[in-house]
């Protein structure tokens, strides 16, 4: 996969930067309870249902919730400590729904990093791609899927975009070869005129 035409979103960026900035640089500093600590968020296993406080910077999680499904949970409420504000139980409902939408893409970008699966042997055949990263990133099945298409459909637009930049170059460079191309009748007035000029300074 030619990962050098990927691009990161702003918000891909933002998260890719906090996380460098605390040392997480390969998926071993990958761990739920470091990130936690990185970004000074408290993370407290209980019974209660998962939920998180903003206020309080607090993230609860079901303790009896298997590591793939407390990893997702974790990195969707971590989007709603770290980035969002109010109370979604007293907000509109758009409100509220821009803010599960933001979470959802904070998720795919917060557990499954760009930078690090870029440093990972990924396999080429997608049946293969999927349950790796799956197992990488300890997530679920669906999620690595879900990342695998995203990735590789902004690869493609990336080639894409690329491969317009060097047709219109080519297209520039053409075109100007062109206007620097004398005409049959051009070059036969130019090369008339040199020989008489030749002729005078002879003179």
């Amino acid at each position: 996969m030619l990962f050098s035409y990927y691009k990161e979103s702003h918000l891909e960026q933002w998260i890719n930067t906090k996380f460098l900035s605390h040392g997480i640089m390969n998926t071993t500093d990958h761990d739920i309870e470091r990130i936690a600590e990185a970004f000074n968020v408290e993370l407290v296993y209980d019974i209660c249902p998962s939920f998180s406080d903003n206020e309080d910077g607090v993230i609860f999680l079901n303790k009896h919730a298997d590591d793939v499904t407390a990893r997702v949970i974790f990195f969707h409420e971590l989007c709603h400590v770290l980035r969002h504000a109010g109370d979604q139980r007293n907000m509109s409902s758009l409100f509220k729904e821009a803010q599960e939408l933001e979470a959802d893409q904070f998720v795919l970008y917060a557990a499954m990093p760009f930078y690090l699966v870029a440093k990972l042997h990924v396999p080429d055949q997608r049946n293969e791609a999927i349950p790796y990263l799956a197992d990488q990133f300890h997530v679920p099945l669906h999620l690595a899927e879900q990342r695998l298409d995203q990735i590789q459909r902004r690869v493609l637009h990336g080639t894409l975009i690329a491969a317009a930049h060097e047709a219109n170059k080519t297209q520039q460079r053409q075109q100007q070869q062109q206007e620097t191309k004398w005409s049959n009748e051009t070059e036969r007035i130019l090369t008339q005129l040199s020989h008489q000029l030749s002729g005078k300074e002879a003179l």
